[in-house]
């Protein structure tokens, strides 16, 4: 089932600063060879790290009864984890091949989202964005319209772009809330400890 999320529908949701792996092109009613070829390059690593995020979840099923045994095994097992998804992140950003883009900030919200672009985007542009969120291997590849446009006076980017997602699925909502969920707890166990 595919949602639209209304404007005033978007504060009900939690909103979080984070850091994604985010690419995005304005749609355009003709897409040229060249589009298209980039669109293939990066669902090819997107394919990928799709595959690794649906193994991690598989695999944390097992290492949750593992670790209910030995805390031992389990904090090894993660470790081995760690190191392949470092080695397959090395993979697809070796040489800048890859056609993905490197790190950026977000605001990340269920209804939609906020970055820094270099380009000035007008309001109701509808745009094709892609994302890795790096805690949970997440791929999303979902559509926008900018609702807001404002000057950037901070930061690596002139201006700040806010985007509403449109024809986001409720399994995609779901995805995005369980993620901005497990940061927060992460944010709050982090200043515990401090």
């Amino acid at each position: 089932m595919t949602t639209n999320v209304q404007p005033n529908e978007r504060r009900q949701y939690y909103r979080i600063d984070d850091s994604a792996i985010f690419s995005y092109h304005v749609l355009k009613k003709e897409r040229s060879d060249d589009d298209q070829n980039e669109i293939e390059k990066v669902s090819t690593a997107f394919e990928m790290i799709e595959l690794f995020g649906q193994m991690n979840q598989q695999m944390s099923v097992a290492l949750g009864r593992i670790s209910d045994h030995s805390a031992d095994v389990a904090t090894y097992l993660k470790g081995l984890d760690n190191k392949i998804e470092l080695l397959a992140q090395m993979y697809l950003f070796k040489d800048n091949q890859s056609s993905l883009e490197p790190r950026r900030q977000i605001n990340l919200g269920a209804g939609g989202l906020a970055f820094g672009s270099d380009e000035k985007l007008k309001q109701g542009t509808l745009i094709a964005m892609d994302m890795i969120l790096s805690t949970d291997l997440l791929c999303l590849h979902l559509t926008g319209r900018v609702i807001q446009i404002s000057n950037e006076k901070n930061g690596d980017f002139p201006y700040r772009i806010s985007v509403g997602f449109v024809e986001i699925s409720d399994a995609e909502v779901d995805q995005i809330i369980k993620h901005i969920m497990r940061l927060q707890a992460e944010l709050l166990r982090a200043k515990r400890e401090s």
